[in-house]
């Protein structure tokens, strides 16, 4: 299973900010709210979390990896 943004449709207010800034072009504004348009292009970048003034946007699948600190 791909994980995908999660678009939170009561917070979007269609600034078109996460559209305009998606490097695939995988969103979409469909009836005045962003959409995950094209999921299969969707690289997982945050650059449309990062951009919604609203934070309507949710990448909740985004796992951050700590450097190794064990000693050996």
């Amino acid at each position: 299973m791909q994980p995908f943004p999660m678009i939170h449709q009561e917070l979007c207010t269609g600034c078109h900010r996460c559209i305009d800034t998606c490097p695939t072009h995988a969103l979409a504004q469909i009836e005045g709210k962003a959409q995950l348009y094209q999921p299969d292009k969707c690289t997982y970048c945050t650059a449309c979390e990062d951009i919604c003034p609203e934070q309507a946007i949710e990448l909740p699948f985004l796992i951050v990896f700590a450097a190794n600190q064990s000693a050996t």
